[in-house]
């Protein structure tokens, strides 16, 4: 019981003379916080609207800057019609965004030459034949990575199966998750 008395008497007087030390400097509260649009102050904004572009035409005008970019107005897919029941569960069990990026592993296994298949998925990365994907050889591995939307990754996968005459089966990995799907 005195050791205990002995501590709280000390605590006390550390406490007290804590508090002598910080009587000089002075305690004020911090000023509320304002949003940067609360001013009045708009955020800046371009000289000259738009550009607005008949749907007769393709290109820009010449007589308009180069300066603004047009994407072209895509109806959403209904992802649903899209994708098989597995694949559409697959996404669901590991709560997956259709935009997330995935990528199908092609190995030695599957082809038998990975720089056969790398030669030949040239042309239909660059051609845009298969959707949202570029391909990356690690020869180190002895792998071929063809990364994809998560919306458009069983249509490439299964162009890649049928285009390749792959043997065996090909997975789909995604970042953090590993082996998520396979075909």
């Amino acid at each position: 019981m005195t050791q205990n008395k002995r501590f709280l008497n000390g605590l006390g007087s550390l406490l007290e003379w804590t508090e002598k030390l910080l009587e000089p400097f002075p305690c004020r509260r911090p000023p509320l916080f304002q949003p940067w649009f609360a001013d009045g102050r708009l955020p800046i904004r371009p000289a000259r609207p738009a550009p607005v572009i008949p749907a007769s035409e393709k290109l820009f005008p010449s007589t308009q800057p180069g300066s603004w970019i047009i994407f072209p107005l895509r109806e959403p897919f209904p992802h649903s019609c899209l994708l098989s029941k597995h694949f559409d569960s697959t996404i669901n069990v590991h709560r997956l965004h259709l935009r997330q990026r995935a990528k199908w592993v092609i190995t030695k296994h599957n082809c038998g030459s990975v720089e056969k298949v790398w030669r030949f998925l040239n042309r239909p990365v660059r051609r845009s034949r298969l959707p949202t994907c570029n391909a990356n050889l690690q020869r180190e591995r002895a792998e071929v990575w063809v990364f994809c939307d998560v919306l458009f990754a069983e249509q490439v996968g299964r162009l890649l199966k049928e285009e390749l005459r792959l043997s065996g089966s090909i997975f789909l990995s995604v970042h953090r998750l590993g082996r998520v799907f396979s075909m």
